[in-house]
């Protein structure tokens, strides 16, 4: 069935539901939360009863998609999330493939009554809960998914300008940070997408200063910092590898979302393909890892850490102590590209 059918589906489910819910995955980044704001404002444009709950907070440099705080966070108000979300009559899942992204918010999602329905771009999604799977992992983010159903609507007749600027600068601004402004994971659908929110009155100048220039002073010094003192190459690996401590994120009074694109910046090495990002956090080793040539740090990620994602950025975890990690990671990537015939 292709996207388009599928969008016809999605929409007659939506113009029946009275109570709308939209989820997206632990630790929002720019596709979640702008595909969720998205979503809402278009059903709230329709005059639909529509609300957003995360299970945790966004970073606040992307707290001008929802400048009212209406989005409300399971980690923060657990009782009122459950209670709207078992009280729903559909729920939207945008930008991941299986419940468990969802981390503590997974429980309630399964055992709700409603509908749902997954709209995502990930790799390998796991429909058995849902009535409909959207999936296109080829699509550079949700948000570059969400424009093409939308346009796909009988409500909208494929005209940009029925969707209204709000809708459009959400979207635009998921489709801007999950390719790192346009560096990765683009389409000729991507740009097709873009030119036409430009064309319908997206600010892409405004967007980018937004979401790219307005980071932290201690966001540029931590940066200096682990390009100094925690990067390490490994040439013949064509790797490169750092580590956030928590005495970093201590030292450099670190907030969720300061350390957004670090991974990207070793690959600016011209014999840099693989960037490992690992980042202390009290409960575990976030995992970063991105790549630019052949190597699909999606099965690198699901093999050895405990995630998975897109074939050129993916992530995971570690329950280890930081000290183990770079000879863990080392190791690993040496058994992965062996078996893989790339060394």
């Amino acid at each position: 069935m292709t996207i388009e059918k599928q969008a016809q589906d999605f929409e007659t489910m939506l113009d029946s539901a009275e109570k709308v819910t939209i989820i997206s995955h632990f630790n929002p980044d720019g596709d979640a939360i702008g595909s969720a704001v998205g979503m809402r404002e278009f059903l709230a444009a329709k005059g639909q009863d529509a609300r957003i709950i995360m299970p945790s907070p966004e970073p606040a440099f992307l707290s001008f998609l929802d400048p009212d705080d209406t989005i409300i966070y399971f980690s923060e108000n657990k009782e009122l999330a459950k209670s709207i979300i078992n009280d729903s009559d559909l729920i939207v899942c945008l930008d991941f493939n299986k419940p468990e992204r969802t981390e503590w918010m997974s429980g309630t999602l399964i055992s709700a009554k409603a509908e749902k329905v997954m709209i995502d771009h990930h790799l390998h999604p796991a429909g058995d809960i849902f009535s409909i799977v959207i999936s296109d992992p080829e699509a550079s983010s949700t948000c570059e998914l969400l424009y093409r159903i939308l346009m796909a609507f009988s409500y909208t007749e494929g005209d940009p300008y029925r969707l209204g600027l709000t809708v459009l600068t959400a979207l635009a601004a998921g489709l801007l940070t999950d390719t790192n402004n346009f560096n990765n994971s683009v389409t000729p659908y991507t740009f097709t997408a873009a030119a036409s929110m430009l064309q319908a009155g997206v600010d892409f100048d405004y967007l980018n200063n937004m979401l790219f220039k307005r980071f932290s002073e201690s966001r540029m010094r931590l940066m200096g910092h682990l390009l100094k003192d925690s990067m390490i190459l490994y040439p013949g690996l064509k790797a490169s590898f750092m580590t956030m401590t928590m005495d970093d994120r201590t030292a450099y009074g670190i907030q969720d979302g300061d350390t957004e694109g670090f991974v990207n910046l070793p690959l600016m090495i011209h014999d840099v393909e693989i960037s490992a990002f690992f980042s202390e956090t009290p409960d575990f080793i976030k995992v970063s890892l991105r790549s630019k040539g052949h190597v699909s740090v999606n099965s690198l990620a699901r093999k050895f850490f405990n995630g998975g994602g897109h074939e050129r950025a993916a992530g995971g975890r570690l329950y280890i102590p930081i000290s183990d990690v770079r000879g863990y990671f080392v190791e690993s990537l040496e058994q992965f590209l062996l078996e893989n015939g790339k060394i």
